[in-house]
């Protein structure tokens, strides 16, 4: 349950059954048992059974709507400006903001707060099937610029979310907007669409549909040389723990799909490295980007431990304090000797931070340390880092028994598990 193995997490639909199930449950033994401090259902079986319900029902609720908060976030990507293109496309005529509208009008009328998805999709079946047709032939009849700018600018997690594969009506419209976004209209789509279409999957989660992993895959496997490069820059820097190397080695639950997009990486890489050995003009176009993963520990390398286990041995300076100097070592590391004296804007970088803390449910340990590196770029931080977490297992092994030989397995194992993704 801790590391997301198991089944419950293979849909959110999964998980909120699960601890509505769970909320029941507690909520029986609180009221019921006869040594409860509020044993109300012993003098009042009516009172205690309401209040199970209610129970059951308002972790339901929190548990969507705290969902719903996640996937309802824009992708804020470090690349080109979001007016420039609302610009271009009023100035060709194209009216996107009424487009925009309509997607957020039809999927308010799908997503009721207060109402379960299953109940919803069965009492107004029609008119939620007609909704989310609306929202497939928007995405099905944009122009290629304002399909780009629809994906960039929708809650499209949310939408794969929302709509579902009602297979008694035979109507399969969460397979059919990922086909269509991921196989059909793939050539329409920029770098900056792909990654977002991809995050939009993640916390789907791929399991939730039977065709995700093969969209993935379609996705990668139509993306070349330095255009796949970029996908992965951007995948690591949307300052949350839904990064490339989460997509491949723990989303991709097929060795087939997982091993198709690892040779086709390696296949990329290999022409890039070919261009740069034949100094062709792409190697030169090549030097003046950043494709340099500088990878760096978190603490006594970015900040001070001041000498905390198991953090660190560091005394020289106070607890949690940046070194001096070591944001715009970071940011030269990443410029390269071939790049520009000052990092450009709206581009991202390629710094990679380790961490002992081993991965739980969700983003439960990562969540502080990407907080930390957002306050970080108010002082001068280049870039957004993506941050490898550590495994459970080994880190148990190393608090508990100071056992530090399973915490340096894990990470030489996941280093040479996952070079391929550090080598452009």
């Amino acid at each position: 349950m801790l590391n997301e193995s198991h089944e419950v997490h293979n849909a959110q639909e999964y998980e909120n059954r699960f601890w509505t199930i769970f909320a029941v449950l507690f909520s029986t033994a609180l009221f019921f048992a006869a040594d409860s401090p509020i044993a109300i259902g012993s003098w009042n079986p009516s009172l205690g059974f309401i209040s199970v319900l209610l129970a059951g029902y308002a972790m339901h609720v929190w548990d969507r709507n705290t969902h719903r908060l996640e996937v309802g976030r824009l992708v804020h990507l470090k690349r080109g400006t979001a007016t420039s293109s609302l610009n271009k496309l009023q100035e060709l005529g194209i009216p996107i903001e009424e487009q925009l509208k309509q997607l957020d009008e039809c999927l308010k009328d799908i997503d009721q707060t207060f109402i379960p998805s299953t109940i919803n999709n069965f009492i107004n079946r029609a008119y939620v099937i007609r909704k989310e047709q609306e929202i497939i032939s928007i995405f099905e009849e944009a122009e290629p610029s304002s399909l780009n700018y629809l994906i960039c600018n929708s809650q499209l997690p949310l939408i794969f979310y929302k709509i579902k594969d009602h297979h008694n009506f035979k109507h399969h419209h969460r397979s059919q907007i990922i086909e269509l976004l991921s196989i059909e209209r793939i050539a329409h789509l920029n770098v900056v669409s792909r990654v977002v279409v991809l995050h939009a999957l993640q916390i789907m989660k791929l399991p939730a549909n039977m065709k995700a992993e093969h969209c993935v895959r379609n996705i990668i496997l139509s993306t070349y040389q330095d255009d796949l490069s970029e996908l992965k820059t951007l995948s690591d820097a949307k300052g949350d723990y839904y990064s490339f190397v989460k997509l491949v080695f723990d989303d991709i639950k097929s060795d087939i799909v997982r091993d198709e997009i690892l040779k086709h990486i390696r296949t990329q890489a290999n022409v890039q490295n070919q261009h740069m050995l034949f100094k062709t003009k792409r190697s030169r176009d090549r030097k003046r980007k950043f494709w340099r993963k500088v990878l760096s520990d978190v603490d006594d390398t970015l900040s001070c431990s001041g000498g905390s286990y198991p953090s660190g041995i560091d005394k020289r300076y106070g607890k949690k304090v940046i070194y001096p100097g070591v944001l715009g070592f970071y940011r030269e590391l990443d410029l390269g000797v071939d790049g520009p004296l000052e990092w450009p804007s709206h581009t991202a970088g390629n710094l990679v931070f380790l961490s002992a803390r081993p991965h739980v449910y969700k983003d439960v340990s990562e969540k502080i340390n990407y907080a930390k590196f957002e306050k970080l770029k108010e002082r001068g931080m280049h870039t957004t880092p993506s941050l490898l977490a550590g495994d459970i297992n080994s880190g148990l092994e190393t608090v508990f028994k100071n056992d530090f030989e399973p915490l340096g397995k894990a990470f030489i194992s996941s280093f040479f598990c996952k070079k391929v993704f550090i080598t452009f």
